[in-house]
């Protein structure tokens, strides 16, 4: 942490120190350090870091300090493989993590076979809670709830007739991609053309070439901002003029930056509700606190990344344990209101009632959606 960042986070939860027991409540957090998604492993470690020290201030979990450890999962499955054998080693007894649903997917063998917690902020591939694992439990809305809101507004509200889906061939965008496609077809829209295109793609230009002699009238992109955003610009560069919808892996401000304001504007994006459009007082004051602590705005994820500390605290408190197995059983029977709302999970892990929100760009910044 940045010295500016430690002084904030120390002048904001300024407390007498509690007495903590001998031994902390050792949490492993698998994030992107490094890589095209380290901004946003960067962003959620430190909404993590915001709420393990509010929790440590008030005494921690059960008399026990939370202590966070880090380590870099790269939005990659080697790499994130060689994380949770690390954490494991560390003696974790809960796992807080990760971005990218690929990473987490090979990974969650290593953590359920140590019986551990897996607490997932944002990864959201239905596979991940289809494997039957009951250790794992998805924060975020999975890729279903995001599927069947981007199909409602494609063929509903935007009236699409001809609508292409293109990913990026990560897991969680072929993942959204298939979700899409069916419920668009539940819906009696028209999926004319599925394309899929290698992460390392800059030039889209034949692709968009390909778009438009289909005639396609919307393009739904799930797959990350890096290339979200090369896939804008050039989209109105070469004068497309359809509909150009992206999934909540692209929902970041450097999509913006990368595609340019003018050629970003009137995009839409299907995205769980993040801070700025999240109601109550609990989210304004994080808000606020994250801002002054880090010096910068909260990112996408953020607020999910937070309250995933939260609700595995709330878990061990009504576990009465740090145990691992307690802790899991506590966490299938939990409800937990956090700044993102209501948090419960049914038998498989998937989280109630989560939902997905329709921002639209304007003039440089993502807003809710008329």
């Amino acid at each position: 942490m940045a010295i500016s960042a430690a002084l904030g986070l120390s002048m904001v939860l300024a407390t007498a120190a509690p007495a903590f027991a001998s031994s902390p409540y050792v949490v492993g957090v698998p994030l992107p350090e490094t890589g095209a998604e380290a901004a946003m492993g960067t962003d959620m470690f430190q909404a993590m870091k915001l709420a393990a020290s509010q929790l440590n201030a008030k005494g921690g979990v059960l008399g026990h300090k939370i202590q966070l450890i880090e380590e870099d999962s790269a939005c990659d499955p080697q790499t994130a493989v060689n994380a949770a054998n690390k954490l494991v080693a560390l003696k974790a007894q809960a796992i807080v993590g990760t971005y990218c649903s690929s990473e987490a997917l090979p990974i969650e063998p290593i953590f359920s076979r140590a019986g551990l917690p897996f607490v997932l902020p944002d990864a959201n591939a239905t596979d991940l809670t289809a494997n039957g694992y009951k250790d794992v439990f998805q924060v975020n809305a999975n890729g279903q709830a995001q599927a069947n809101t981007a199909s409602t507004f494609l063929v509903k509200i935007l009236k699409a007739k001809r609508i292409a889906i293109v990913d990026d061939q990560s897991e969680y965008a072929v993942n959204l991609a298939t979700l899409t496609q069916k419920a668009i077809a539940k819906l009696h829209g028209k999926v004319v053309d599925v394309e899929a295109v290698p992460a390392t793609s800059q030039d889209f230009s034949s692709l968009i070439n390909k778009l438009e002699s289909e005639k396609v009238d919307a393009i739904y992109w799930t797959g990350y901002y890096a290339q979200g955003g090369l896939l804008l610009k050039q989209a109105r560069q070469h004068s497309y003029k359809g509909k150009i919808v992206v999934a909540d892996g692209s929902v970041d401000n450097i999509l913006i930056s990368t595609a340019g304001a003018k050629n970003a504007q009137g995009a839409y994006a299907t995205m769980t509700p993040m801070p700025p459009f999240l109601p109550g007082a609990a989210a304004a004051t994080f808000t606020k606190t994250y801002t002054s602590t880090f010096h910068m705005q909260p990112g996408p994820y953020s607020a999910l990344a937070y309250d995933s500390i939260k609700t595995l605290a709330a878990a061990a408190t009504r576990a009465k344990s740090l145990a691992p197995a307690k802790v899991i059983s506590a966490l299938h029977g939990i409800n937990y209101t956090g700044i993102t709302g209501p948090i419960s999970f049914t038998s498989s892990g998937v989280r109630h009632d989560a939902h997905f929100l329709v921002l639209m760009v304007k003039n440089g910044k993502f807003t809710l959606a008329p």
